[in-house]
């Protein structure tokens, strides 16, 4: 009985979540403040066209689905590179790691760090002056945790402190994300993900609200292909923009190697495919434990130039 009431709050939680931001998001367009909090993180999804917060069960979780976190399975440390469109450099760094919870269920751990920084902002004082060239840098730390309710249903969270400097004008807010996935089979998952919940972020006079963001996804494993192929679809709802819709194909042929390839639309000017790869592999001796894996994607888009993404993935 308590599992029905816990899963019918979750319903009724989404529903309504689905309303509301989809209903802000038409009047809020460009609105909000910290946007390097929407900005995907990971080589791995982005070349699955950002379809990934139902198949995600790595440490990646740490940002696309903080419940997924239940599937690792071995300590995570990631480390991501993004060169994002408008000369946005961003990086990514999590480590996770499994525990035990109360009455023996199974808990993940995991922080995260997220840097982004534009320079070569041209400034202006409040008479319109010139002030010469400006950095805009923005940082969010972050702790996430995710518990498995049943062999099917985990859920997580994540807590996350974000700051702003824009040219010496600086903001600071606490917010954080509430991720839910259900996999009824082996080859079949669902998942939610409610980003940036939170009060708005004040810099000097200026008040604005975070990017809330909904992100609903499925994944599907095809039973004739085995564990090899991944295909998933997402779809976003933001505070302050349209409907976004995700799809990708992750396809390992072998055991080190694998191609992925994707299709967004996020935005009515930021559409496009995606390409990626991926390799992995063991150390050798008393590194045998060891495995790493190195993923690059390259997603091109129509009105701007294509972006590029590395991250590494290191297993012990």
């Amino acid at each position: 009985m308590k599992k029905v009431i816990l899963y019918g709050l979750i319903g009724i939680m989404v529903i309504a979540q689905v309303s509301c931001v989809e209903a802000a998001g038409k009047d809020k367009v460009g609105a909000t403040t910290a946007l390097f909090l929407s900005i995907a993180q990971g080589a791995r999804p982005a070349g699955m066209g950002g379809a990934f917060v139902a198949c995600v069960d790595d440490v990646n979780a740490c940002w696309w689905n903080p419940a997924a976190l239940i599937r690792i399975k071995s300590r995570e440390i990631l480390y991501v590179n993004t060169r994002w469109i408008e000369d946005v450099d961003g990086n990514f760094v999590a480590y996770a790691q499994p525990t035990t919870a109360y009455e023996e269920k199974k808990r993940v751990i995991a922080g995260s760090v997220i840097l982004s920084n534009v320079s070569g902002i041209d400034g202006y004082d409040g008479l319109g002056k010139p002030m010469g060239s400006l950095k805009a840098e923005s940082r969010a730390i972050v702790f996430s945790t995710a518990l498995g309710l049943t062999p099917a249903t985990s859920i997580g969270a994540s807590l996350k402190a974000i700051s702003q400097d824009l040219g010496g004008s600086k903001g600071e807010a606490m917010a954080f994300d509430f991720g839910w996935l259900f996999s009824p089979r082996e080859n079949l998952s669902f998942g939610m993900n409610l980003q940036n919940i939170g009060p708005k972020i004040k810099i000097e006079n200026a008040s604005n609200d975070l990017p809330l963001n909904l992100k609903l996804g499925f994944c599907f494993k095809p039973t004739m292909l085995g564990d090899n192929v991944k295909a998933a679809i997402d779809v976003d709802v933001p505070r302050d923009n349209g409907v976004g819709v995700h799809g990708g194909v992750e396809y390992w042929a072998s055991n080190v190697m694998c191609v992925r390839v994707g299709y967004e639309r996020a935005s009515e000017n930021r559409s496009g495919y995606s390409v990626g790869m991926g390799f992995r592999g063991s150390g050798e001796g008393i590194l045998k434990a060891i495995n790493t894996q190195i993923d690059y994607a390259m997603l091109s888009y129509t009105d701007f130039d294509p972006t590029h993404r590395v991250s590494m993935v290191t297993r012990f």
